[in-house]
């Protein structure tokens, strides 16, 4: 029993090991609130690294968004998809999931939702502090992504969030976000954000960062410091790469 105890334990650390290794200074960028108008998204596409792009349901520009976002082979679309927040002065958009929506409502919200968003490859939440604590509409968002071979990435708005939980009933992969880069929006907080990005992703191998499209300081923030990073040691990646 000693020597299976020992085993185990060596065969864990050396499994801990190996996942450090393979998460070395890994960046995965998240830009939040695409759709509106195309040339916000543009100044984050012209940045040379891979990136996610959470694209919002019919919006006036949603679908020129997708079709531009496309045409990047690092870049790549998830959802965005709306749900309510505790602040009820927050209006979430169409194609909201609230939290008096039913459960049997939920499949084909999402599916509307993503026929609007074409080529997303997963889903994370837009606001969502009040939704994402309800344990049996989370269970139908995870089950409809999991269904559907869609990945989903909490943005953890809120502090209960009930996806983690949820997730590993489901047997369902769960990566949620690390730092919001430009809840203030200033230069200075944006960049000192940034810097805090860079030192999780040296400390713990990776970091998911969101950003918001609309930013100007967030894309500045990127495209000033993506080469010295790069020289560094450090490297971008889509969303997916991290759920594969």
């Amino acid at each position: 029993m000693r020597i299976l105890r020992l085993s185990l334990f060596l065969f864990s650390f050396l499994c801990g090991i190996a996942t450090a290794t393979e998460r070395h200074k890994q960046i995965y960028l998240v830009i939040d609130d695409a759709g509106l108008v195309l040339h916000e998204t543009k100044q984050f596409l012209d940045i040379p690294v891979p990136m996610t792009i959470a694209v919002l349901p019919h919006l006036k520009e949603t679908r020129e968004v997708c079709a531009e976002i496309s045409r990047y082979e690092d870049k790549e679309i998830i959802l965005h998809q709306p749900m309510e927040a505790y602040d009820k002065e927050k209006n979430p958009g169409r194609g909201a999931i609230y939290n008096t929506s039913r459960p049997e409502e939920v499949s084909a919200i999402l599916r509307s939702n993503l026929s609007s968003v074409q080529g997303a490859v997963g889903v994370n939440n837009h606001m969502g502090s009040r939704v994402t604590e309800n344990r049996v509409l989370m269970s139908e968002v995870l089950r409809c992504c999991k269904g559907n071979g869609l990945f989903f990435l909490d943005s953890k708005t809120a502090y209960n969030s009930q996806v983690p939980r949820i997730a590993h009933q489901e047997h369902m992969h769960m990566e949620e976000r690390h730092v919001f880069l430009d809840i203030e929006h200033d230069r200075k907080t944006i960049r000192k954000m940034w810097g805090s990005s860079v030192g999780h992703a040296k400390e713990h191998g990776y970091v998911i960062v969101i950003g918001h499209i609309w930013s100007k300081e967030s894309a500045a923030a990127i495209r000033d410091s993506y080469e010295t990073l790069q020289n560094q040691g450090y490297t971008f990646h889509k969303l997916s790469e991290l759920y594969e």
